[in-house]
């Protein structure tokens, strides 16, 4: 039997990246999503980034993790309201 060493598969989202995180700032806002029991906005943000491609449709470009968490603390600041 032959060991593989492919690249494991990625989830991709395409879209605006504040809607994106304002879906994920809700599920743990409302109790749905949490880090090992807790809402951890910064280890949500970063496992979710560790297995999810976030593009931006406008521009065609990965948003990295680290704007998305600029994302989140922008948006439970008030800054991006919807």
């Amino acid at each position: 039997m032959k060991e593989r060493h492919d690249t494991p598969a990625r989830l991709v989202y395409q879209g605006n990246p504040k809607d994106f995180v304002r879906k994920v700032v809700k599920l743990v806002e409302d109790g749905h999503l949490q880090y090992n029991g807790e809402d951890n906005y910064t280890q949500i943000i970063r496992t979710i980034a560790s297995m999810t491609d976030v593009v931006n449709v406008d521009s065609g470009k990965r948003v990295n993790g680290e704007s998305l968490l600029s994302y989140v603390k922008g948006i439970r600041a008030g800054e991006w309201p919807e």
